[in-house]
C-alpha cells in the first residue's frame, strides 16, 4: 500500500531478513534472531511488514492477531529515517491489519526510558494500561503497557 509518493508499506519476505537483522541490531539491546523472523514469516498468527524506500527496507513492525486482540510484537525505524513519519505510518498499517482481523484492540509493550517510542504512540490513541516490573532481561527495566480499542 503507498503511503506517500516515498514509502511503501508492504508484507515482510524472505528477501527483507537482512535488512531487518540490521535494523533490529541497530535499535534495540535484545535484538531478535535471524531465526526468529523466519519462524514470524510461517506463524499464522503474525503479520510483519515492511516500509520500502526506493527498494530498501528502512523500518518493519509485526503484530499478532489472536481472537479479538492485537498485540504489537516489535516496530523498528532505521536511525537514519526516525522522526520522519515512518513510525507512524507503519503504525497505521499494523492497526489496519488488525481490524482487518477483527481486533478489537492492540496492546504493545515499551521501555518508559524510550521517550520517541511513547511520544508516537500516545499520540496514536494508546493510553497506558499496565506495567511489567523487571519485563527486560538486559537491564531488568519496567515495560508499559499500552493499549488501543480499535471502535
Amino acid at each position: 500500500m503507498l503511503i506517500n509518493q516515498d514509502f511503501m508499506v508492504r508484507k515482510m519476505t524472505l528477501m527483507d531478513i537482512d535488512a531487518i537483522i540490521r535494523i533490529e541490531n541497530e535499535s534495540f539491546t535484545l535484538p531478535w534472531s535471524r531465526e526468529s523472523y523466519i519462524g514470524e514469516l510461517n506463524n499464522h498468527f503474525a503479520n510483519y511488514l515492511v516500509v520500502d524506500y526506493e527498494g530498501d527496507v528502512i523500518a518493519y513492525g509485526g503484530i499478532w492477531v489472536v481472537f479479538e486482540e492485537g498485540h504489537i510484537t516489535n516496530v523498528a525505524v532505521d536511525p537514519e529515517y526516525r522522526n520522519a513519519g515512518v513510525g507512524h505510518a507503519l503504525m497505521e498499517e499494523l492497526e489496519r491489519v488488525a481490524r482487518q482481523k477483527k481486533a478489537t484492540r492492540i496492546l504493545l509493550e515499551v521501555r518508559p526510558s524510550n521517550m520517541s517510542a511513547l511520544a508516537l504512540y500516545r499520540g496514536m490513541g494508546y493510553l497506558d494500561s499496565g506495567l511489567r516490573k523487571g519485563y527486560y532481561s538486559d537491564n531488568n527495566e519496567d515495560a508499559i503497557v499500552m493499549t488501543k480499542l480499535l471502535f
